[in-house]
């Protein structure tokens, strides 16, 4: 595998002040407003968006309804013209065609068609024969009936539609586009089953649809809002509530990792005070006890001079564990140099380290403080399972994450290192692994591990840059 040139990252300025407390420092600030701000915006993004599902709605709504309306209406006032105006011009000699009772006909009907309430007319037969029309050249010409008009022949029912005029009777209204057609059905005087049609202008359903338009949107977009404005003090209030529980979460959250980071200070000063620096001056006294010894007490200075090597071993031991323990200094020293100690330590054992981080992610403080420890944790398992010759660290930006890539050539999952389900091997060893996988689920990010083609392992981590607990969210 062949190892990339080790790169340094620009220098990363700190990202807290030193006066900054410790409980600051592991979570990143979250706005007290800032939930709050976001459920409003909220709010009225939905307020506004049922707002224009209701406007659409009423848009689609309006033409169909106005149309069943219009024709409601022009059927009404059509069954009430034939049976008050037409019935009683149609009589016998109407039906003969005597001209003179025609003329009485046609006089009336154009009379009542004068105000332009009614565009056309026509009286029908039972054999589909005009018996009188508003345009002379129809009058005495047959035509195919539709079904649903034959019906009405010998009944006092009506029927109608807006129609497109496109049938052969409608040659000379073409040119009007769309008209209200109603049929009713009624008897001549003397009992002659007859239907009698009339057109009605379509202005009054452009009328409808605007009125019920304007009505109903008005109706429905000022009770919405009546509605909404009733809920947002409500929607303020819980929002309110929530923020304050996620600002004491966050609070204990970053307490806890201060008072763990605190700890382990403490516990590295106590032992590098306490028994570091007693086992440190027992090395020191064995040279001073074996050059005591008579000269011929050989066995004896060969078995301090072995102890001396295991205390000094030992030290050297305790004294990398106490690296470990005390968490580095991110905030002044920077990541990348935390990152490349790390590495060093790997050198030191005889394994070649390559890293490559991303300055942008030595800010904020929290987002440098989980990608060393990711870091530290993948170098640490490498180190005890891995057997690896070369290493390759990488730490970048992705988008709005963050990811760090741990890649070595070692000996693999091995035959008993199957993953889990989490995607992290299974047996013992691996706790670290794990309670690295929780924090990363925090805070909404998660680490898995793979083969490399061609031999050993990559451990890939991810989390948002926002860093932000999942449960705030």
């Amino acid at each position: 595998m062949k190892t990339p040139p080790k790169t340094k990252a620009v220098p990363v300025r700190a990202a807290r002040t030193s006066g900054t407390s410790p409980a600051q420092l592991d979570v990143p600030h979250r706005g007290r407003s800032k939930v709050v701000r976001d459920s409003v915006i909220r709010f009225l993004l939905w307020s506004a968006a049922v707002l224009g599902l209701v406007a659409a709605g009423t848009l689609l709504l309006s033409t169909p309804l106005a149309e069943r309306l219009s024709l409601r209406e022009a059927t009404a006032r059509s069954v009430a013209y034939a049976n008050s105006v037409v019935k009683p011009l149609v009589d016998k000699k109407v039906l003969a065609g005597d001209p003179g009772a025609t003329q009485a006909l046609v006089h009336l009907m154009s009379s009542r068609m004068a105000d332009g309430s009614i565009a056309h007319m026509k009286i029908w037969t039972r054999d589909g024969r005009v018996l009188w029309s508003d345009e002379p050249g129809v009058t005495g010409q047959k035509f195919e009936l539709e079904p649903d008009v034959k019906e009405l022949f010998g009944t006092a029912q009506a029927t109608g539609q807006v129609s497109d005029l496109d049938k052969p009777e409608n040659a000379q209204e073409r040119s009007e586009e769309e008209l209200i057609e109603v049929y009713v059905g009624f008897r001549a005087d003397d009992g002659t089953p007859l239907v009698f049609e009339a057109y009605w202008p379509t202005e009054r359903i452009r009328q409808d649809v605007s009125d019920i338009r304007w009505q109903f949107t008005t109706l429905g977009l000022v009770a919405l809002l009546l509605l909404a404005l009733a809920l947002l003090p409500l929607a303020l209030s819980l929002a309110r509530r929530v923020d304050r529980g996620l600002a004491e979460r966050e609070e204990m959250m970053a307490q806890a990792l201060s008072a763990s980071d605190l700890e382990r200070r403490r516990l590295s000063q106590d032992l590098h005070d306490g028994i570091v620096q007693d086992i440190v001056a027992l090395g020191y006294a064995l040279p001073t006890v074996a050059a005591a010894l008579p000269p011929e007490a050989k066995a004896a200075r060969g078995l301090l001079e072995q102890v001396h090597k295991d205390v000094a071993r030992g030290v050297a031991g305790v004294r990398e564990l106490l690296t470990d323990v005390y968490p580095a200094d991110l905030e002044h020293g920077g990541l990348e140099p935390a990152v490349q100690d790390l590495a060093e330590r790997q050198r030191r054992a005889g394994t070649e380290v390559a890293v490559a981080v991303d300055s942008r992610l030595g800010e904020p403080l929290a987002v440098a403080q989980l990608t060393y420890r990711i870091v530290r944790e993948a170098l640490r398992n490498v180190a005890k399972h891995a057997h690896a010759a070369q290493v390759e660290v990488t730490a970048g930006i992705e988008g709005d994450r963050a990811t760090v890539e741990v890649c070595d050539d070692g000996v693999g999952l091995g035959p008993g290192g199957a993953l889990g389900a989490d995607g992290l091997p299974g047996g013992e060893g691996h706790l670290g692994l794990r309670l690295l996988r929780d924090t990363l689920r925090t805070f909404g990010g998660d680490v898995r591990i793979t083969e490399r083609p061609g031999g050993g392992t990559v451990l890939r981590a991810t989390f948002p840059l926002a860093m932000r607990p999942v449960w705030s969210r």
